[in-house]
């Protein structure tokens, strides 16, 4: 094998392997802004994202330095002094010292040299002297591009003063001391357009390049080069320290939301893999699990899958199907319509709880399947009153109205509600549920055998997967299967993964991903329950999607992910459904979400 080839497939190798970490190790400290006089203001824009490089033109006019792209733009307002140094030096005066507030951050200023190499360096550092506080400031460098001096006269400017170097030239050891960063034209280099991904042998030009400027212990960036998120992410994947943009505040949102964005998964599991002997069979069911991930659709799944390695329980799941989530007086839903829906298949408002758009009761599934002897559990891992698990059991025109929610469980016929602790469990409910017979318990840990109907009001189960919930979720779930199945008219269970939605609303990756996976392995445990028993359907559908996640980059075999979101809200985006057992292909398509209720009542062969 030719050498060529060999140092091909090292760099490749060595890419892929150090893309995640290179994502974790940027920031706006990398961003550089590019032609930043043409800024609507110029300097403070940059400044307060805290981009660590900031580059200005200048023409030499009447001795003085005026900042302009060309000689028509030129303007006697705007100096390179008046822009540029005065900020600057103000800004050092405020921070004692220090270009940033944070001591520890520095800028490059790179002043490109448009006419008069000679003339111009003569101007400029008599006019950087007026400014030793910039001059003698170690975190802040002057690098000059553009019309440079010619190298061989580098060494007879000042110290404070660096060059940008070419990535074609060889400098002497004496030349490279005043070398400050390395740029190259990306165009010239390779013909990407920041779309997909560099081909192989682009990849390899520009990696080469960034390996000879680190081998001198130098950094580089390359100008002209795609500026928008896919092209920001190839060249810091590829290793390039500075970012080039014109658009300041989309690179610095996008820099500062790197570390939310990203998730490595530090171990895997083993999923369960389904015979699918009854699966998809025309048979009435006995029994229904219901698993709810909250603000989930197809973006958050494929991050888990992603996360796992490659791996998902529900992507065994072969009938799959896609659910409308918008309300009766919404396009985007929020959870109480979104599973008031599933609940009793009408479509109404915003924050009403279990009744219709007039506010009057409606007919839940557990309270259904009750006048055929069946039994019901409610899991979550949210407040006990939240709206996913209250639109089983309560009704409510105000998801806020916890007490009364939580009242609401008394007329219920569900059996079992196990989630996190409420203050709607107030004193007063407590009393009406004991005399009702119903237990209360306040940890899921003190229960140890089911006897008659039963509230666990448990402050774990609202705690994240990072704080230390552990296995509460698939307990939860053991603990009210093991109830259920000794009924033999059947059941229902309703399994809500609360804390997904959670990672949706705070843009938050590891988050969403973790309790995602957590939530998977309950399904996976739910798909084996539905093979030994036969009679169970399984389904999985969330609510609505939260966040707006796209994916940007993952790694299958290394289980990182990154991801964007465009909103900290739910948005309008359907939610996927996946079906196992008898009757799943009846969830294949793409409906209404009200068409759950009345497909699951189909499928316990139930008229309503």
């Amino acid at each position: 094998m030719k050498l060529s080839k060999i140092w091909a497939i090292l760099v490749l190798v060595v890419f892929s392997k150090s893309q995640a970490q290179n994502y974790l190790n940027y920031s706006v400290g990398n961003a550089h802004s590019h032609n930043d006089y043409m800024q609507k203001i110029p300097f403070w824009t940059a400044y307060y994202a805290q981009f660590g490089s900031i580059e200005t033109d200048v023409f030499l006019v009447e001795n003085k330095l005026w900042v302009a792209h060309t000689k028509e733009d030129l303007s006697p307002d705007r100096t390179l002094e008046g822009l540029y140094l005065d900020n600057i030096s103000k800004q050092i005066k405020i921070n004692k010292g220090s270009i940033y507030p944070d001591p520890y951050k520095k800028l490059q200023v790179l002043i490109e040299l448009k006419q008069s190499p000679k003339e111009s360096m003569n101007v400029l550092i008599n006019t950087l002297n007026k400014y030793p506080e910039i001059t003698h400031n170690p975190n802040v460098k002057i690098v000059i591009t553009g019309l440079k001096p010619d190298p061989a006269d580098f060494s007879g400017y000042p110290d404070y003063i660096y060059f940008d170097g070419d990535v074609n030239r060889d400098y002497t050891d004496n030349q490279l001391r005043k070398i400050g960063m390395f740029s190259a034209n990306l165009p010239d280099i390779i013909q990407w357009n920041g779309k997909g991904i560099p081909r192989d042998e682009e990849k390899e030009k520009v990696k080469e390049i960034i390996d000879k400027v680190h081998s001198l212990h130098k950094p580089v960036r390359f100008y002209a080069a795609p500026d928008f998120p896919n092209g920001w992410l190839n060249l810091i994947g590829l290793g390039a320290d500075y970012i080039n943009t014109d658009n300041i505040p989309e690179l610095e949102k996008f820099m500062n939301t790197i570390p939310r964005n990203f998730y490595k998964n530090t171990g895997e599991y083993v999923v369960y893999t389904p015979t699918y002997k009854t699966d998809g069979i025309n048979t009435k069911v006995k029994n229904i699990i219901l698993l709810i991930p909250d603000g989930t659709s197809l973006p958050q799944y494929y991050a888990a899958f992603t996360a796992n390695k490659g791996k998902l329980n529900v992507f065994n799941m072969k009938a799959t199907g896609m659910s409308k989530t918008n309300s009766y007086d919404s396009y985007i839903t929020d959870s109480a319509p979104g599973s008031t829906a599933f609940a009793t298949g009408v479509k109404t408002k915003n924050t009403f709880v279990g009744v219709d758009p007039e506010g009057k009761d409606l007919a839940q599934i557990p309270d259904i399947i009750a006048e055929k002897g069946m039994s019901s559990a409610l899991i979550s891992t949210g407040d006990i009153a939240d709206a996913t698990p209250a639109d089983f059991y309560a009704h409510s025109d105000n998801r806020s109205h916890i007490d009364g929610i939580v009242g609401d469980f008394i007329g219920s016929k569900t059996k079992i509600l196990i989630g996190g602790a409420t203050k709607g469990l107030t004193a007063s409910n407590e009393k009406k549920m004991k005399e009702a017979g119903i237990e209360v318990y306040n940890s899921l840990r003190s229960l140890n055998k089911i006897n008659n109907r039963l509230i666990v009001a448990d402050p774990l189960a609202s705690q994240k997967i990072t704080e230390g919930r552990g296995e509460w979720l698939g307990n939860a779930f053991d603990i009210a299967l093991n109830d259920l199945k000794r009924n033999e008219k059947g059941f229902f269970m309703m399994v809500e993964a609360s804390q997904t939605d959670g990672g949706g609303h705070t843009n938050n990756m590891e988050q969403l991903v973790t309790e995602l996976l957590d939530f998977d392995q309950v399904v996976g445990k739910a798909l084996k329950f539905a093979d030994e028993n036969k009679e169970t359907l399984v389904l999985v559908v969330g609510d609505h999607e939260t966040g707006g996640l796209t994916l940007l980059d993952g790694n299958l075999d290394k289980g990182w992910v990154l991801g964007n979101f465009s909103t900290i809200d739910h948005t309008a985006i359907p939610s996927s459904v996946f079906a196992y057992g008898p009757g799943s292909k009846d969830f294949i398509g793409v409906f209404e979400n009200t068409e759950i209720f009345h497909k699951v009542l189909t499928a316990y062969g139930i008229d309503k």
